[in-house]
């Protein structure tokens, strides 16, 4: 009978191990810690940069909508360091210290277009402040500076997969933006580099002809080398349905790849337009300038600017010049640090 009692004890014992296991493994499920930082990260960058509605990424990808919910939430909450394994994180939110919410004033009253995550970007990579979006978003409403929005809810159609590369100089994207200037079109033909968004090239000019679309390739290949290959549009500078164009002789002179994009495909220009719209938003519909050399020379300190003074949000709140010169392992450690 004592035998009998000692394997019922065990049985139990043994039941309440598994459920132990089986509760850890839920909990696990639950706070993405069955995930590596890389894949939480790739589908952090599919919700947010493509904006890949969150059904077809768990299908695409294999986890739980809970899992890329808080993913999110952690990412922009605490950057790249919210997505890695932590313990002991309670979660209660702390007072924010005096001078970080004198700093988010500050720049708000200076920079009155700047966005939440651009701020809390901002802090982290001038100021070495830290203040998540949502820190950020309370700071402003408590001081009257934005006035609570509602959610927008993205609308449930299909994005083209985020892609890219992994070194600087592996891939360049080169497009052209129009604009209007001084009463006339202008044409600003640039490059962009694919991993870290530094602009290689880029020259302000009023035609958009092969001439022009070399001269920024040959600048930017003089001052940082030849890449590997180079993303494009089928604009007729760039690629002709028959023989090819003087671009791709350029191209094939230093043995670099030419990829031409097409629409609804992943690899898409998605990187250099969205610089278009950052340097039109925040720059050329606000600038007047008395000339067009004086445009040039502008919009050469600008691009400057954007460089290595302009958190970027895609990249984590770095620079670009912090990814492209290959020291933003050591630069997130101390913004991490604060």
């Amino acid at each position: 009978m004592g035998d009998t009692l000692l394997e019922e004890k065990g049985s139990v014992e043994m039941e309440r191990v598994e459920e132990v296991k089986r509760k850890s493994k839920e909990k696990e499920s639950r706070f993405g810690k069955r995930y590596g930082f890389e894949i939480k990260l790739h589908c952090v960058k599919l919700r947010l940069e493509e904006g890949l509605p969150v059904g077809l990424l768990c299908k695409e990808v294999g986890v739980s909508k809970s899992a890329v919910h808080h993913w999110v939430k952690a990412y922009e909450e605490r950057g790249e360091a919210g997505l890695r394994e932590r313990r002991g994180f309670s979660g209660k939110k702390k007072k924010l210290p005096g001078p970080v919410r004198e700093k988010i004033v500050e720049i708000k009253k200076r920079e009155p277009f700047f966005g939440v995550k651009r701020i809390s970007h901002l802090l982290k990579r001038v100021f070495f402040l830290s203040a998540s979006p949502e820190t950020v978003r309370r700071t402003l409403q408590e001081e009257s500076l934005i006035v609570p929005s509602k959610k927008k809810h993205p609308a449930n159609i299909t994005r083209p997969r985020f892609f890219e590369r992994s070194t600087p100089n592996q891939m360049w994207q080169g497009d052209i933006f129009t604009f209007r200037l001084g009463g006339r079109y202008a044409y600003l033909v640039g490059m962009i580099d694919d991993y870290s968004r530094y602009m290689v090239g880029l020259e302000l000019y009023r035609s958009q002809t092969a001439d022009q679309v070399i001269e920024v390739y040959r600048r930017g290949v003089g001052e940082y080398g030849v890449p590997k290959e180079v993303l494009t549009d089928r604009g007729r500078q760039y690629t002709t349905w028959r023989g090819t164009t003087r671009f791709e002789r350029e191209l094939g002179k230093d043995r670099v790849k030419h990829i031409k994009s097409q629409a609804h495909h992943p690899m898409t220009l998605g990187k250099i337009e969205r610089f278009w719209k950052t340097i039109y938003e925040e720059f050329l519909v606000r600038a007047q300038f008395g000339s067009f050399e004086e445009a040039q020379e502008r919009i050469r300190q600008w691009v400057k600017y954007y460089n290595h003074k302009r958190p970027h949000q895609g990249i984590g709140g770095l620079f670009p010049a912090d990814r492209y010169f290959e020291i933003q392992g050591e630069m997130r450690k101390v913004m991490e640090k604060g």
